[in-house]
Formats: structure tokens, C-alpha cells, sequence
């Protein structure tokens, strides 16, 4: 498993407390193994309580590592066998197509109630409330599959979002939300719901592709910041 192999590799490169890591580009390198791949154990990492993400500097360890309680943890994490990156590519599969659907069986009443929930997205985004934006986030997702009126979308769906409630995901997602991110996260959920009050089937289905593709590439943004720093 990925995460015991940074295990391994933190101890061969005697990290203690306090010491940083290199950049998650370098590990996937040395490793042999995908960018993906090194995030999650990270993230895995952190919710053990040995890593901390500090913005805009990079992933310290603040813990040292009890490998008594290693394999008992992970049994507790990992309640299900999907990856946060693979919940995103499934979501990319089903949701254009949901909501390219939503649109064609949507009434008035479901356009008014989901411009109502991007509003609410808005408001919490700019108020630095994360935690009622993933809420807000999620429902505006589970509202589209609900306007289609389909029990298997809706269930799809639903069984989609209910497993980004893993612990590893909400780690992953617990980077801080700058202003420029804060923008461009209340403009693809606008451009979604636009799509879909106009029915501009083709928009729609670009709309909300770029807005979980994004979703995935962000995870990686910070860290090419880090990276960067470290090159200078």
C-alpha cells in the first residue's frame, strides 16, 4: 500500500518531527508511483495524525509513527475499496449525462429551487464558510439527479456522493479555499446551472465535465506551488 511505503520512506530518509517533505511530484518520481496515488497516502498520512499540510509551504511531519496501530487504522479508514480520484472519474462518467437529462425533464419550479441552492454555494463561499459550501456543493449535485425524476440516476448519483464521506477524501478536500479558487468554484456552478435553465445540451455537458475535472486538478495545484518555491 502506498501510504506504508511513505511510511518507509520517511523513516530511510530519517524525517523527524518538524522536518518537511519533498514535493509530491519528487515522491511520485522516486516511488515509481502516480501523483494520485501519492496524495492519498498522504492523505491517509494525515488523518493518522503524522503529516500536516501547512498552505503554502508544504506537508510536515508532526507525528512520529506508531506502526503498532498501522494496520488496525487503516482497517478503519478504509471502509470501501474506492479511491478519491476514482469517485471523481466516476462522477465524471455519470453526472454530464445526469444533468444533460435533468434538463430535458426539469420544470420552473426545479429551476427557481436549484438557482436558489447556487445562490446559497455563493454565499457561503464568500463568507469562507467550507464547511456549508461541501454541504451546499453536494446538495446542488444530488438536486440535478432529483430533477431527472429517475430512481436509478438518482440512486447512482447519491451512492457517488455518499462515499466522498470517507475520511481519506475529506482530508484531501480539507485544503484552504483562496479567493481565486473561491471564484472559480461560484463560476463553474453557475455555468452549470445556466446550462441547464437555458437546456443548451451541448454547454451543459462541457459545464459540468470542467467543473469535475477541476475538482481533480486542484488537488495538485498547491503542490506545484511547493514545488516551484523549492526550483528558485
Amino acid at each position: 500500500m502506498a501510504a506504508k511505503m511513505l511510511i518507509e520512506g520517511i523513516k530511510a530518509q530519517k524525517l523527524a518531527v518538524g522536518d518537511k517533505l519533498p514535493p509530491e511530484r519528487v515522491i511520485a518520481q522516486e516511488m515509481s508511483l502516480s501523483r494520485n496515488t501519492v496524495r492519498e497516502a498522504i492523505a491517509t498520512l494525515q488523518i493518522m495524525g503524522i503529516l500536516e499540510t501547512r498552505q503554502s509551504q508544504g506537508n510536515y511531519v508532526i507525528n512520529a509513527v506508531d506502526e503498532n496501530n498501522y494496520e488496525t487504522f487503516l482497517s478503519l479508514i478504509f471502509k470501501t475499496d474506492e479511491s478519491p480520484f476514482a469517485l471523481i472519474d466516476a462522477r465524471i462518467a455519470f453526472e454530464p449525462g445526469a444533468a444533460l437529462f435533468c434538463s430535458r425533464t426539469c420544470s420552473e419550479n426545479d429551476i427557481k429551487s436549484l438557482s436558489s441552492r447556487v445562490d446559497r454555494i455563493s454565499q457561503a463561499l464568500a463568507d469562507d464558510d467550507i464547511k456549508t459550501y461541501r454541504i451546499e456543493d453536494q446538495l446542488f449535485h444530488l438536486s440535478i439527479a432529483q430533477m431527472t425524476r429517475n430512481i436509478l440516476i438518482i440512486n447512482t448519483i447519491s451512492s457517488l456522493l455518499n462515499a466522498m464521506k470517507n475520511p481519506l477524501w475529506q482530508a484531501m478536500k480539507n485544503a484552504i479555499i483562496d479567493a481565486e479558487l473561491r471564484e472559480s468554484r461560484t463560476r463553474e456552478h453557475k455555468d452549470i446551472f445556466q446550462a441547464i435553465a437555458l437546456r443548451d445540451e451541448l454547454v451543459i455537458i462541457t459545464a459540468v465535465q470542467t467543473h469535475l475535472e477541476n475538482s481533480k486538478l486542484r488537488f495538485f495545484v498547491e503542490d506545484d506551488l511547493f514545488s516551484s518555491d523549492q526550483q528558485e
